[in-house]
C-alpha cells in the first residue's frame, strides 16, 4: 500500500507541469483519499477516491471526489466486520467549504462545510443450506450521508498539499439480497450494529479523510 501511495503522489506532480504549461489558473486542486484504501470500510474491499477542488472569490471553494470500490482478498484488519466473496461499487461526494482562516499560500487554512455522500456497493456472499448444499447469493447497499467536516489544509512544499479533516452527520443506510436459500442470520456492521445483508435505518455517524493534493 505504501508503494501504491508513492505512485498517487508521482502521478499527481507530474500533472502539474503540464497543466501549468497550457495556462490553466491557480485556483485547482487535484486530490487522492489515503483512506480509500479501505474501501467501503465495512467489508473487506479498497478502493481508489479521487477529486478536484476549485476555488471561489469570497473564501469558499467546492470539491468533487469519485471512488471505485474493488476487491480485496488480501485485506486482513480490525477495520472491517462483514466477510464477503468480492465487493465492487462506488462513491461520489460533493463539499461546499468555507474557509474561515486563510494561510500564506492558496488553498491553505482551516476550513468549514457540508458535505453530500452517495455510496453504492454490490457485495457477493457465500452460504451453505439443507445440509452443506452451497450457495452464491448477492446483497446490494446504498447509503447516503450528510456530515459537516472540519479540516486544516497545509502546503507540504512546492505544489504538494496535505489535508486530513473530520466531520460529524448522519447516514442512511438501505441493504436487501438476492438468490439467497438459507436462514442463517447475516453479519452486522460496525459500529451500527445493522445487519449487512437487509434493512434499512438512520444512524447518527462520523466521517474522515487524510488527502493529498496538487495545485494546478
Amino acid at each position: 500500500m505504501k508503494k501504491f501511495n508513492i505512485l498517487i503522489i508521482i502521478m499527481l506532480t507530474t500533472l502539474h507541469p503540464i497543466w501549468s504549461q497550457e495556462g490553466h489558473k491557480d485556483n485547482i486542486m487535484l486530490k487522492y483519499d489515503v483512506i480509500s484504501l479501505l474501501g467501503d470500510q465495512v467489508s473487506n474491499s479498497t478502493g481508489i477516491r479521487l477529486g478536484a477542488e476549485i476555488k471561489n472569490p469570497g473564501n469558499r471553494s467546492l470539491e468533487f471526489d469519485a471512488m471505485f470500490i474493488f476487491p480485496c482478498t488480501s485485506c486482513g484488519g480490525a477495520y472491517y466486520t462483514v466477510e464477503t466473496e468480492k465487493t465492487v461499487g462506488f462513491l461520489v461526494s460533493a463539499d461546499h467549504r468555507f474557509w474561515l482562516y486563510s494561510g500564506k499560500q492558496a488553498f491553505s487554512g482551516f476550513h468549514v462545510g457540508p458535505r453530500l455522500a452517495y455510496q453504492y456497493t454490490q457485495a457477493e456472499m457465500y452460504e451453505t443450506y439443507d445440509n452443506g448444499t452451497p450457495n452464491i447469493y448477492f446483497v446490494y447497499r446504498n447509503m447516503g450521508t450528510l456530515h459537516v467536516m472540519a479540516g486544516y489544509q497545509l502546503c507540504i512544499a512546492g505544489p504538494l498539499y496535505f489535508d486530513p479533516e473530520l466531520g460529524f452527520g448522519l447516514r442512511y443506510i438501505s441493504s436487501w439480497n438476492k438468490d439467497k436459500k438459507g436462514n442463517d442470520p447475516g453479519q452486522h456492521e460496525f459500529p451500527y450494529d445493522k445487519d449487512y445483508e437487509s434493512g434499512s435505518k438512520w444512524f447518527p455517524s462520523f466521517d474522515f479523510n487524510i488527502k493529498l493534493g496538487i495545485k494546478l
